[in-house]
This record gives C-alpha cells, sequence and structure tokens, in this order.
C-alpha cells in the first residue's frame, strides 16, 4: 500500500490504536483549554512584568505590582482569546495554540536566560518544561473542575506536581558546585605572602570623612548640557521612560556625586570613578563605598560620580566621558574655594580616572578627550580640560561602544589597570584586552599596564548594589550562582589590586608592585582562585610582537629571522578567543608534538641581554585536555644562545603559574547538558638573569638567539616576546 493511501484511510477511518487514544486523551483531559490559555497568558504577563520591573521600578514596588497589573489584564483577555479559538478553530486547534503560545513563551524565557540564540539545548529544555506545565494544568484542571479521578488524571497530577517542585527548585536556587578551580590550585605549589601587603588586608588608619554634592543636603554644584553627545532618542523605548522618570533633560544634567576623603588631609591623590549603565531606579554611584571608605583611610580621595543621565540609552559612551571630566573640574573648582570641607584636599596633579562596565570603557575615552581641544565628532565643540591624569583603571569594561571617529580609543604613557571576571554575564568576554592592547608607551617615563582575569568573578558584585545576578528577573534564574566568588572576596580582590596600583603610580610607593606583576607572591594573601595576569612595563623592548607583516620567518625586530623544529603548526593570527571578540592584536599560534619542538628567533648583531629580563605573554589552547580531566598547568623551557655556542636556560613555569583553559560555567543548563564556554588569556612570564642555569662564560652581551624549547604536546598563544629592565 503507498503511504498516500495509507494517510488517507487513517484520515478517513482512524485506526483502532489511534482511536483508543484519542478517547483516552478525551477521557482525561478534554476541556482543559480555559487552563492552558490561563497558563501561557500568566507566564507572559509574569515574564513581561518583572522584566518591566527590573527596568524601570523600584525593586519592592515593580515587582509586587507591575506582574500582578499584567496579569490581572491578561486573565480576561486569556478567556476571551480562548472561546474565540474554540469558535472558530474548534477545541483541539485551541489547545494546540495555547500550547504553543506556552512553548513560545518558555523558549524566550530560557534562550535571553542562557544568553544565546534558539540552540539545541535551549528548545529542548523549555519544550519539557512546557510539557510539565501542561501536564501540570491539564490534570489538575481535569481533576479539580470536572471530577475526573481516574489512574491518569491522578498520577499525571502527582507527577507534573513533582516536577514543577523539580523545575522551582532547579530555577530558585543557587544552582550546582563547580570544581575546576579547586582543581587548577591544588596544581600550585605552597601559597607564597608579601609582608609589604599585609597591612593593606584591612582598612587604613586614617579616618574617613563623606561628603555628597549635587544632591539637597550636599555641596552646591552645576548643571552640564550633554546635548552635542547623546540623545534620548538613541533608545525610544527606554530613551522615553528615562525622559519621564528623570526630573531633568540632557540640556541640563545636574553633577550629582559622593566624595570620601581622609579626615585632616591635605593634597591626597584622587580617584575619580563612574559606574556603568544600569536600571536608573538605583543610585548606582553609591554601590562603591567598600573602595571609597577603604582607599580613603589609606589617603586617598575617592570621588563616585552619578552617570545615570546616560543610562538606558545608546552611542552615549562620549557623553559619559564628558561627564566625568566636568565633574574632575567641579571637584577641583572645591579644592580651590576657601571654606568648603574639600579645600585644599585634592592634589590636582595627581590624578587617576576609572569606571565599571560602560564606566570602564569611558575612563579610556575620557583620558583620550582630556589631551584633545575638539571633539572628534563635531570640531566645532571645543574641549578644555587638560588635567593631570596619570591613572586609569577598568574594572570589567566594554570596549568600543564608542570610536572616536571610527577608531578604536588608542592611548600611549599612562598607567592602566584592568580587573575582569570569568563569570560575567553582562560584559560576556574580556573585552577590556582590546583596549589594554592600545594603551601603548614611547618609552619616555615610568608607565606600567596590568590587567587580571579572575575566574569566579562576575560583573555586578563589584558595585554593593547590582549584586550576584547579571541578568534581569526573571532570565537570572537560570544564572549558577554556587560556585561563584562571594561579593566579599570579590571586592577584596578589587581594593588590593586598585590600592596597589594607586600605590605605585600615584605615590610612588613600590612595596607592593609585585601584586601587579606576580600575583603569586602574594597568593596566601588573596581569596582563593584562578587569577591570570598580564602586565607590560614602558622600559619593554620588543624582540616580536608579530604585528608587522604576515611573514613567519620574520619579527619586529629589525633583522630578526625565525627558524623552527618539530612543529605541528606554526602561524600568526588574530587573537579572537574571547568568544569571537577580537582583542585587536596578533600572536603567534604553535602546536608541538610530544617530542623536542623549537621556535627559534635569530637575532641580529650579537644582542646585549645584560641586566635585562626576558618576557613573553603565554596562553594555553588545549581544550581537549580539560575535556577529558587531564588539569596541568603549562610550562617549557627559555633559551638563549650567545656567539659561542654557549646556552642559557629557564623553565618558564618557574615564573609564572601557567594554568590551562578555564572551563566555565555560568548558567544551570550548562551543568544539566554538561557544556562549558573555555576561556582564558595571556599570562606574562618574565624571567631575570639570575633565573637562567647558564654554561660556564655564558657571554649576555651577546646573544645571538632566543628559543622556546618544548618537551610535551602543547597548543598554545605567544605574543609580545622582548625585554625589560
Amino acid at each position: 500500500m503507498k503511504a498516500g493511501d495509507l494517510f488517507r484511510r487513517c484520515r478517513e477511518a482512524p485506526c483502532r490504536a489511534c482511536g483508543a487514544v484519542s478517547r483516552w486523551f478525551v477521557r482525561s483531559f478534554s476541556q482543559t483549554a480555559p487552563a492552558l490559555n490561563v497558563l501561557a497568558l500568566g507566564i507572559a504577563a509574569l515574564v513581561g512584568g518583572l522584566c518591566l520591573a527590573d527596568t524601570y521600578w523600584p525593586a519592592l514596588l515593580g515587582y509586587c505590582l507591575i506582574p500582578a497589573v499584567l496579569f490581572l489584564l491578561a486573565l480576561p483577555l486569556s478567556y476571551l482569546l480562548g472561546w474565540i479559538l474554540q469558535r472558530f478553530l474548534g477545541h483541539r486547534l485551541t489547545w494546540l495554540t495555547a500550547l504553543g503560545v506556552l512553548a513560545a513563551a518558555d523558549i524566550e524565557l530560557f534562550r535571553r536566560g542562557a544568553g544565546e540564540g534558539y540552540s539545541f539545548r535551549v528548545v529542548a529544555f523549555a519544550l519539557g518544561v512546557t510539557a510539565v506545565l501542561w501536564l501540570l494544568a491539564a490534570s489538575w484542571w481535569s481533576l479539580l473542575r470536572y471530577r475526573r479521578v481516574t489512574p491518569t488524571t491522578v498520577s499525571s497530577a502527582l507527577l507534573s506536581a513533582a516536577g514543577t517542585a523539580l523545575l522551582l527548585v532547579f530555577l530558585f536556587t543557587d544552582g550546582f558546585e563547580d570544581h575546576y578551580i579547586e582543581k587548577y590550585v591544588t596544581l600550585m605549589g605552597e601559597p607564597q605572602s608579601l609582608a609589604a601587603l599585609e597591612d593593606s588586608l584591612s582598612m587604613g588608619p586614617q579616618q574617613v570623612l563623606t561628603v555628597d554634592y549635587g544632591t539637597e543636603e550636599g555641596l552646591p554644584s552645576d548643571t552640564v548640557s550633554l546635548t552635542a553627545y547623546m540623545s534620548r532618542s538613541s533608545a525610544e523605548v527606554t530613551g522615553t521612560y528615562a525622559e519621564y522618570y528623570l526630573d531633568y533633560d540632557l540640556s541640563a544634567v545636574p553633577l550629582v556625586g559622593r566624595v570620601w576623603y581622609p579626615a585632616g588631609g591635605q593634597d591626597c591623590p584622587v580617584l575619580f570613578f563612574a559606574h556603568g549603565n544600569h536600571e536608573i531606579a538605583v543610585d548606582s554611584y553609591l554601590g562603591y563605598d567598600y573602595l571609597g571608605e577603604y582607599l580613603a583611610s589609606w589617603g586617598y580621595v575617592v570621588v563616585s560620580v552619578d552617570h545615570n543621565a546616560c543610562n538606558l540609552l545608546y552611542n552615549e559612551n562620549d557623553g559619559r566621558a564628558v561627564l566625568l571630566l566636568e565633574h574632575i573640574g567641579l571637584l577641583l573648582g572645591y579644592n580651590s574655594q576657601p571654606g568648603n570641607p574639600l579645600y585644599g584636599v585634592l592634589d590636582e596633579d595627581n590624578i587617576a580616572i576609572g569606571g565599571h562596565s560602560r564606566g570602564g570603557e569611558m575612563a579610556a575615552t575620557a583620558y583620550l578627550f582630556n589631551g584633545y581641544d575638539r571633539y572628534p565628532e563635531n570640531g566645532g565643540v571645543r574641549f578644555d580640560y587638560h588635567y593631570h591624569i596619570r591613572s586609569i583603571v577598568a574594572v570589567a569594561p566594554t570596549v568600543n561602544q564608542y570610536k572616536p571617529a571610527d577608531h578604536s580609543v588608542e592611548i600611549e604613557d599612562v598607567n592602566y589597570l584592568l580587573l575582569h571576571g570569568t563569570d560575567d554575564r553582562d560584559v560576556k568576554d574580556f573585552m577590556g584586552m582590546a583596549q589594554y592592547e592600545n594603551v601603548t608607551f614611547t618609552g619616555a617615563g615610568d608607565y606600567l599596564k596590568s590587567a587580571l582575569y579572575i575566574a569566579g568573578a562576575n560583573h555586578g558584585q563589584f558595585n554593593s548594589l547590582w549584586g550576584a545576578y547579571d541578568q534581569p528577573a526573571p532570565f537570572n534564574t537560570l544564572l549558577n550562582t554556587e560556585s561563584m566568588l562571594s561579593e566579599a572576596d570579590q571586592q577584596t580582590i578589587a581594593r588590593l589590586f586598585i590600592k596597589a596600583f594607586l600605590d605605585v603610580t600615584l605615590k610612588g610607593d613600590q612595596s607592593c608592585r609585585s601584586l601587579l606583576t606576580d600575583w603569586d607572591s602574594c597568593a596566601a594573601q588573596l581569596p582563593q582562585t584562578v587569577y591570570v595576569q598580564c602586565y607590560e612595563t614602558s622600559d619593554f623592548s620588543v624582540i616580536a610582537d608579530f604585528e608587522e607583516d604576515s611573514d613567519l620567518e620574520t619579527a619586529a625586530l629589525d633583522g630578526a629571522a625565525v627558524t623552527t623544529e618539530g612543529l605541528l603548526l606554526w602561524t600568526e593570527e588574530l587573537v579572537d578567543f574571547a568568544d569571537d571578540s577580537s582583542f585587536d592584536t596578533h600572536a603567534l599560534r604553535l602546536r608541538t608534538s610530544s617530542f623536542d619542538s623549537r621556535y627559534t628567533i635569530a637575532l641580529p648583531d650579537a644582542a646585549d641581554f645584560a641586566g635585562q629580563s626576558v618576557c613573553l605573554d603565554v596562553c594555553d589552547r588545549r581544550e581537549y585536555e580539560v575535556e577529558r580531566g587531564n588539569f596541568a598547568l603549562l610550562d617549557f623551557t627559555v633559551e638563549l644562545t650567545d656567539g659561542e655556542g654557549r646556552t642559557a636556560s629557564a623553565r618558564a613555569g618557574d615564573f609564572a603559574t601557567l594554568f590551562q583553559v578555564l572551563p566555565v560555567r555560568t548558567d544551570k543548563l550548562d551543568y544539566v547538558f554538561q557544556n562549558c564556554t573555555y576561556k582564558t588569556s595571556f599570562a606574562t612570564v618574565t624571567i631575570p638573569p639570575e633565573g637562567f642555569e647558564a654554561q660556564e662564560g655564558f657571554d649576555w652581551s651577546a646573544v645571538t638567539a632566543l628559543s622556546l624549547v618544548f618537551d610535551r604536546s602543547l597548543d598554545l598563544m605567544i605574543d609580545n616576546i622582548g625585554l625589560t629592565r
């Protein structure tokens, strides 16, 4: 019998099995479409209401009021819709339509919660949840409304109730433990301590005072027009709401902020800090109290500025930069105003700026604008700032949301500190490394840039008011927070690294400098997690940075020539391992065999290495080893050869802890489907002359070759090979 004939016969005269299934379904679940309609529209109203509440309303009022209002509006609508569908489409099509609405709502909920597209795992999980919720509504409606007490309805009601309870536990608890950090930490040796860092573990000796400005009870401040830089029409919905919610427009943005400063302090170094994009119902600038109070107790002035005027908008980061610079001008005005509480407190020659999230990107833009006389997008808008900004702090920054005249923000001869967490679900990738690469040094002056990738740190806990969930409700129910660092630990890391950075770059205090270049030396005093640290100083001289051309046999150093032995892969490629987000830099990619492999740079004119350390940036790419559970630290040999053929060698792993890729799971579906996102960044290795084991008579002033020698199978990237003093 042909297939078409079979389908036709089934349609005209259903088979006995199909008829039995149909009768069973009718006996158990007929006339349950109204319950399904209510459930589908109720979930849609709840999801929509919580999204609106989280974005626009003060939390308690919004979470109670908006979902309730939407649900009450949706309830009669569901009955009306159900009646219309049943009248014109029939009972079965009505049921299928309601089921489709519920499935679509669940797929959208979990798609956004997982932070990805319509992937297999999202659709499969959402359809499973839809099936459980349908069975819950249908079985209990049959039992309670129509008194169908049958084995099918009773068992379905109990099973669906148990499934729903498990779903609620799954969604509304912290999630699952992940142990990769513990496995990596156990590979390290005995953690070391730095005596000079011990004092910094607690509050400083100075009493801290606080003063607000721009508020009703604070110091009087000015307003500034930002209309030349941004518009609330850039975001039709959120911009309209911001216009309604805030009692000012962009032509008169008030300068509002909070200042922490040491009692009796005079000429104190100052950090201006700005938050990023967040709901405007939250005074986000108050969420850095942990940092302001701590640094002020150690003799700094910390100014946290309100950037809510810029939030909920797009293409506004240049406006953020101008707003920060206007805050600097206001505070320097207070500093020169007799009778003002801040009179003489700020050191105008020792200024650092920084920010979190979009504020972190803004800080680099503000530094750029500080050196300009005209706005890049309109030369008719003049700048006149030119403050003495010496250092930049970027915490979980975005990158390239604003590009001046379509260029990336490139800055030079400024100190730069970058902090970011692997569990960040807002700025998911280590974007700040692109800006890190665009901070360059001319060799004039003493500057430092340092980047720290922190396993287990998220986005929001760097602000005390943002918390552990980097996504709005209800999508945040899929976030796995069980294995994240605690807020206390995350903020301790921020305090210690920012203080050490400001001590070095503003005060000239080098006692804790090694924290910025060798976190291993302080591992016992830091919260226990995995840190990947990259750094560079302004006295760095490059041998190979893989930016000059596509010729694999040349290097940045004129006259240098490259040869290899035993490599399976040798190429120079764009660094894009941050979820295909380019770092704006190229690096060397090597795959080595399990026997002796070698990458050698022949140096021209017998280079002088005397008194200099060898530096290089390294990152591992062996995802396959982590998938197999083979956890091991990365290691290889750096070998120097002099003009007489004598050698000096050192193991890279003796001078930096080189972790494998980090298998990060940030949402609960990662555990259900055994997925992870592999994250990594470069770690800098610096080997001083005394770290090499040299043959007798080795001539440090006449080095003719630098080789990387591998004795195991590796897949790694290497960048910025050079020398530093």
